[in-house]
């Protein structure tokens, strides 16, 4: 019987604890072997809860033989450092996202990478939300015609805690789950970005990063998508509004996931109807208005398909190379916010 490759998860915050001990956790073909955290009492609660062994060290896991694979859900700009650490010592690597700070990070992590020929990989795990599934498969249905226009918001309000608040440490709603918008719609249009414009805002809390962002990215064959991220809005805008040649779709609400597996069930996820895609077409020469329901989500996925990764498999479905766009594009954004002028996007044909 061939052993599982083991896991270990350095740090034991919300994305640690609620997001990669418990999917890891989830996939029969990995172990979860061990969590690295700074705190006495935490490092007790995942002995009393997990039964895995525990590091009071990031090093100490780099040490252990017996780790194949390290995750990394710590601040943002620890995620290069320590995975090029964790790669040079033999170890495979996953990141949360953002995959780091910089396309030159981006770029050192990639080396680092094939010159250790250890897998890394990045926590896109939207790629599996039942949202984004369901409208790529009205767009690959032609439901919509030839689309032209998308817009993806994620807004909330409150005003930014921890090291989530602070610039040196990667933090901005736009950094942080602007990542992910960002990764979707490089998913959905297949051609280079042109050009990326971008206004960030700082008027409502005390902190160093933006309460606002809005990016608008330009595409090769013409297709434009604005993206938006907020801590400032009382009524967040929908989801998704994509519009095409012969139809129009609009999506409110998020993926039903994160709070299911919170609550510890990610399986029981339900969406409510009142949240599932209304679209717009033409039938039989009439405007029609469809609603349609949404997609299931899966993010059990991501880390079922490092598993078959590792063992050769199947294809590594999110490659470094590809979050690598999501850098150059949010590098982009800030270079055209600072300038007020369009950037073009470093690496983009």
């Amino acid at each position: 019987m061939v052993d599982k490759p083991k896991v270990a998860v350095v740090g034991y915050g919300y994305a640690g604890r609620y997001f990669h001990t418990y999917l890891v956790g989830l996939a029969s073909q990995l172990e979860l072997y061990g969590v690295v955290t700074s705190r006495p009492e935490a490092r007790a609660q995942i002995q009393a809860q997990l039964g895995v062994k525990t590091f009071a060290r990031f090093d100490e896991v780099l040490e252990d033989p017996a780790v194949d694979l390290v995750v990394l859900a710590t601040p943002n700009d620890l995620h290069a450092p320590q995975a090029i650490q964790a790669l040079e010592a033999g170890k495979h690597v996953v990141t949360d996202k953002p995959m780091c700070l910089s396309t030159a990070e981006a770029d050192a992590m990639i080396g680092a990478s094939r010159k250790s020929g250890k897998l890394l990989s990045v926590f896109q795990n939207r790629r599996w939300d039942g949202d984004f599934l369901t409208v790529r498969k009205v767009m690959e249905e032609g439901l919509l015609g030839e689309v032209f226009s998308m817009e993806l918001c994620w807004a909330q309000y409150g005003v930014p805690r921890g090291w989530r608040s602070q610039h040196q440490h990667g933090g901005g709603k736009f950094m942080d789950l602007g990542a992910h918008l960002l990764d979707q719609a490089l998913q959905l249009i297949p051609a280079p970005v042109e050009r990326v414009y971008a206004r960030f805002f700082a008027r409502g809390w005390d902190t160093d990063v933006e309460d606002h962002a809005l990016c608008v990215i330009s595409f090769a064959n013409g297709v434009e998508v604005q993206i938006s991220t907020s801590s400032l809005a009382r009524r967040p805008k929908p989801r998704w509004y994509v519009m095409g040649t012969k139809g129009t779709l609009l999506k409110e609400g998020v993926d039903p996931q994160e709070r299911a597996m919170v609550a510890g069930q990610i399986d029981a996820a339900r969406e409510e109807p009142s949240q599932y895609p209304r679209l717009w077409i033409e039938s039989a020469g009439r405007p029609a208005e469809m609603v349609l329901e949404t997609l299931p989500g899966r993010w059990r996925s991501f880390y079922e398909n490092i598993a078959e990764a590792l063992e050769d498999r199947a294809k590594l479905a999110v490659t470094p190379e590809s979050v690598r766009r999501v850098m150059a594009l949010i590098e982009a954004a800030r270079a055209s916010a600072a300038s007020g002028q369009a950037v073009r996007p470093e690496g983009e044909a």
